[in-house]
């Protein structure tokens, strides 16, 4: 049976970003990620344009704005790592709740007497263009999220969540609205890091601006001086032809 992927077109929200238009030459890797959760899906719409899109520009974009191309130097690249290992690090912080969350629900089952590879997701293949290996990871991450909801929703049918049903309803709830916390916290960072490059990257653009203005103005001045300079010269040529004897026209002939 032919595997149905949902292209991306069809799950991402609408956005005035339209990061994957305004950049057609960039290498978009096709991945597919396997959802269940309808919850991680509107995540996952809403935010994998923004972290793709900040990603691509701290990781890549901005190394290309801040090159030097006459001595291959790229201005302020200690910003771009610090950027970089932002991101990075936030990603692992919630890599590790999601593997805590995920290792204590396993647990949870087989105290049940369940083993949790038992625990059956009805998932759904999404299709997503990946342009840097934060986008990829970012796809990881909601598999591994919606591992651990799946797990959990099950603990919480069979009981394990609490004895108590209302208990047992906020846990769930809670548990929930916490992961979705986890996740949008992405977008947050990556946003935050690309706007500070940003900054750095616009004030050098508008440094090269001046600078090319400033050239622009020397060039027009000193070519300006050149045709005023040849206009003179034109004019001093002019004054001598008119100055030279004019030699009558009979003893040219003599001479000949």
């Amino acid at each position: 049976m032919t595997q149905i992927v949902i292209p991306m077109n069809e799950w991402i929200n609408p956005s005035s970003l339209e990061y994957f238009k305004r950049n057609p030459n960039t290498i978009k890797v096709p991945q597919t990620v396997r959802l269940s959760s309808d919850t991680l899906v509107k995540v996952m719409a809403k935010s994998f344009e923004v972290v793709t899109r900040d990603a691509h520009y701290v990781t890549f974009a901005s190394r290309v704005i801040l090159a030097d191309r006459l001595n291959a130097k790229i201005y302020n690249e200690d910003e771009i790592f610090k950027a970089e290992s932002a991101i990075n690090k936030h990603f692992d912080s919630i890599n590790d709740y999601f593997d805590t969350r995920v290792r204590q629900a396993e647990q949870k089952l087989a105290h049940a007497g369940i083993n949790p590879d038992s625990v059956e997701r009805v998932t759904q293949a999404y299709e997503a263009l990946c342009t840097s290996r934060t986008a990829t990871d970012f796809l990881q991450l909601l598999t591994k999220a919606d591992i651990y909801l799946g797990m959990h929703h099950y603990l919480w049918v069979i009981g394990e969540l609490s004895d108590n049903r209302e208990e047992a309803m906020k846990a769930k709830l809670n548990n929930e609205r916490e992961v979705r916390n986890y996740l949008y916290s992405i977008p947050r960072v990556t946003t935050k890091n690309f706007d500070i490059l940003r900054r750095i990257c616009n004030a050098v653009m508008a440094e090269r601006k001046v600078a090319r203005e400033k050239q622009s103005l020397h060039d027009k001045r000193r070519m300006a001086e050149q045709e005023r300079m040849a206009a003179r010269q034109q004019e001093l040529d002019e004054m001598n032809v008119k100055r030279l004897p004019v030699v009558p026209q009979q003893a040219v002939a003599m001479s000949a």
